[in-house]
């Protein structure tokens, strides 16, 4: 039996993903969350389309599970409102950013192949930070890191991040700025949809690389950003180049080059040794050619004198 039945509910889907059986998604309300799940079968028989930020009436049974102390609502039906005012915004604002120019590449950095020190904006209190430095340092272990603790999600979320960069980029000896976090649900990351973050991302004089775990559609402050990774663990190959790879990168072509100059060369050698044969050979045949010619004069010489015997008798 439901812990409630016939609830009724008002929110937008966010969230969203599903497998061959059931559809999962949490409806929000501002700061408040509950857990969905409707039956595939359900949903197909209902003639609607879900999506994150779809706005939602739902009518259906909530759930309790004693141990965890979790609920869920199932819905049995589903009335369509339209956009939820928080995709709208999110929508808005980054149509406004992209008619500033915010996401050009003219106004991309390129993070240095080689950093003294690399600031890090995150919380203290997740994996992201071992993550990120762990990436970082699997490249380049000389690396100075320097975290710098924000709150990631919740109303403080955006001042707190925001701050962070701001404080990392008047920092004249750090080469590099990641912002990052680990994975959560589309309202955890709105964050990272803000303007605020997103102006501070942009104004920042050091190159920033976001590095947030989510799978779905880039977020407002990753298109903003010099460089956007997929995962905290991620970012350590754009802030940082390993010193190992660097030499072998540079030294390849380098040895290529070489055998190929070596080979030229070689080729040239032989053809020089070939030319100095054919010199020598027709200098030699130069200097037989007086002997020949005095042997064929001496030779025609006695046969004047045999002829001249055999003409005189004397023979």
């Amino acid at each position: 039996m439901p812990a409630l039945h016939g609830v009724r509910c008002i929110g937008e889907v966010t969230d969203l993903h599903q497998n061959s059986t059931a559809l999962y998604f949490t409806l929000t309300d501002g700061d408040a969350e509950l857990p969905c799940m409707l039956w595939a079968n359900r949903y197909r028989n209902m003639d609607i389309e879900l999506e994150d930020g779809t706005e939602v009436i739902l009518e259906g049974d909530i759930d309790y599970w004693v141990e965890g102390g979790k609920i869920d609502l199932k819905p049995w039906e589903i009335i369509v409102v339209g956009d939820g005012d928080q995709a709208a915004a999110v929508e808005r604002l980054h149509a406004e950013l992209d008619d500033r120019g915010w996401f050009d590449e003219d106004h991309k950095q390129s993070p240095p192949r080689f950093p003294d020190r690399v600031g890090v904006v995150t919380s203290l209190r997740g994996d992201a930070r071992d993550d990120i430095q762990n990436a970082i340092h699997n490249q380049d272990p000389t690396v100075d890191i320097l975290v710098k603790d924000a709150t990631v999600q919740g109303p403080d979320a955006p001042t707190s991040l925001a701050n962070g960069i701001h404080h990392l980029d008047r920092s004249e000896d750090v080469d590099a700025i990641i912002v990052g976090r680990g994975g959560g649900s589309d309202s955890n990351l709105q964050a990272f949809n803000t303007e605020r973050v997103s102006e501070a991302i942009f104004t920042a004089n050091t190159p920033v690389v976001t590095a947030i775990g989510h799978t779905a559609d880039r977020l407002i402050g990753d298109h903003v950003a010099d460089v956007a990774a997929i995962t905290p663990t991620a970012p350590g190959e754009y802030v940082a180049e390993s010193h190992e790879e660097f030499i072998s990168s540079t030294l390849d072509p380098l040895s290529q080059e070489l055998d190929t100059a070596f080979e030229t060369f070689e080729q040239a050698h032989e053809h020089e040794k070939e030319l100095e044969q054919a010199v020598e050979t027709a200098t030699e045949l130069e200097g037989m050619a007086p002997i020949y010619y005095k042997i064929a004069l001496v030779i025609l010489v006695l046969l004047l004198l045999v002829i001249t015997a055999l003409w005189l008798g004397v023979i």
